[in-house]
């Protein structure tokens, strides 16, 4: 096996997304104090750092915005990136104490073209949602654990040297209790490789026993059975925003976010959406929400990133919104995914129906509408508009125009080609009308459509085909 390891330093702070040119740092409270855990990098300029003191930290940066930790939201974070790489991998899971997620990759290295590809773009695509993270490598959770929390660290592939790769690596990096760790450096341990060659039966008997097994479990000695992660059936993910946000312009990097995950979780589930529900809550109204549809199956995030930012841009907040949720129910086949031979078609295809959803999502579902059919036998009463894709009719249907016209009396008849077609519709309401139509052509070569009236016998033309 051969695991990929992501670690979040800061997980507790970009899972608020704080703005980056005001200072804001995360505190978490131990015993009667605040400490900070996690600061931004406008903090990190004024020389504000986590293990600080909330105390310190004020007095370094007045202006420095202080805001709790929120463990159910670093949860949902890390659940929701544990969605986001199941594109990558069938098999997941994630620590929340440690803000670790872990995925199986050497089942997929022969897709993806190798191990340093898969890492590259597992690390692009968190630096496109907005998270730091560190990746590692290795055959085991733990090792590749170990790998994550150091700064360009190696990629083990093969089991047979994990223990003397593991070996020169700092202790720092083991994920060992503080009173551990305190007596390993007192002891003058500096390395893993240290660790590792101290006697098994004496850490059993001075440490805990656990500590023997995590060390076993790190070096493959012994089994690692985890549970894995499985993203629901149904897409819903709720970011509260630090603050009340008062301009839709300030929605729209949690969103981003959001549908760049939800395209990880698209691309993991081999789906597509065709429709996504937003709302947006408010502190003393109801909640705005608002639905986004596509023509086409999509999973591309940036393209419903730009139709959900046409319809905020249009969209008037009655209230602050403190909170986004992204809802999705009902998912698609993504279609046909294969490479035209010589491409073109599909193509104009696609921008004709990207312009449709921009029109929707710019100006509402009623203002685009097609031309749809209903059931009627006079030509100009057979059609309608109708909003989104019409079922179309089975059967062959008869030859018409696309241009109809409102009847004029034609007095000079130009040549008639081919049997004429009857139409006779409304005897049963009193609105009898009963026409024999005609194809012809005139001197110039256009196609016109003709029909004879029944009960007059005048002439009338009602279409053009060219």
């Amino acid at each position: 096996m051969l695991y990929l390891c992501m670690s979040f330093p800061q997980l507790s702070l970009d899972a608020r997304q704080p703005p980056a040119d005001e200072p804001v740092a995360v505190t978490d409270r131990r015993g009667a104090r605040r400490w900070l855990i996690g600061c931004n990098s406008a903090c990190f300029s004024a020389g504000v750092r986590p293990g600080m003191d909330a105390t310190t930290a004020l007095a370094l940066l007045p202006s420095v915005r202080l805001i709790e930790r929120s463990r159910p939201r670093e949860g949902d974070a890390l659940k929701s990136l544990a969605a986001w790489a199941e594109q990558f991998s069938s098999w997941t899971c994630y620590d929340a104490e440690r803000h670790l997620v872990w995925l199986e990759v050497y089942s997929g290295l022969r897709y993806f073209g190798g191990v340093e590809v898969v890492r590259s773009r597992v690390e692009h695509g968190l630096a496109q949602l907005g998270y730091e993270a560190c990746c590692g490598v290795a055959p085991t959770l733990e090792a590749a654990a170990v790998l994550a929390r150091i700064h360009d660290a190696p990629t083990i592939e093969g089991s047979t040297d994990l223990v003397e790769a593991l070996a020169p690596l700092p202790m720092a990096a083991l994920a060992l209790q503080e009173d551990v760790s305190d007596a390993f450096a007192g002891l003058g341990l500096r390395t893993i490789g240290q660790v590792l060659a101290l006697p098994r039966d004496s850490m059993a008997r001075r440490f805990d026993p656990d500590l023997v097994d995590y060390l076993d479990r790190l070096t493959g000695r012994r089994r690692d059975p985890r549970k894995p992660f499985r993203a629901p059936a149904k897409y819903r993910r709720t970011f509260e925003l630090l603050g009340n946000v008062e301009t839709t312009e300030g929605l729209l990097f949690p969103l981003r976010r959001i549908l760049g995950e939800l395209q990880g979780y698209l691309i993991g589930r081999d789906t597509a959406v065709q429709e996504l529900h937003l709302e947006l809550v408010h502190d003393g109204a109801e909640p705005t929400r608002l639905q986004v549809r596509s023509s086409r199956p999509l999973r591309d995030g940036l393209r419903l990133f730009a139709l959900v930012r046409e319809r905020l841009e249009r969209t008037t907040l009655p209230q602050p919104v403190e909170a986004i949720t992204v809802t999705v129910d009902v998912f698609v086949p993504l279609g046909d995914t294969q490479l035209e031979l010589i491409e073109g078609g599909q193509r104009k295809d696609r921008d004709w129906e990207d312009l449709l959803d921009t029109l929707r999502a710019r100006m509402g579902d009623i203002a685009v509408r097609k031309l749809g059919l209903q059931d009627q036998h006079l030509p100009e009463q057979a059609w309608c508009t109708v909003e989104g894709k019409e079922r179309q009719p089975d059967g062959t249907l008869p030859d018409r125009p696309l241009w109809l016209l409102e009847p004029r009396q034609v007095t000079l008849l130009p040549q008639r080609m081919g049997m004429p077609e009857r139409i006779e519709s409304g005897w049963w309401d009193g609105e009898d009308q009963q026409r024999d139509y005609f194809t012809a052509e005139s001197r110039d070569g256009a196609k016109l459509w003709l029909y004879r009236d029944g009960a007059t016998g005048g002439w009338f033309l009602h279409g053009l085909w060219a």
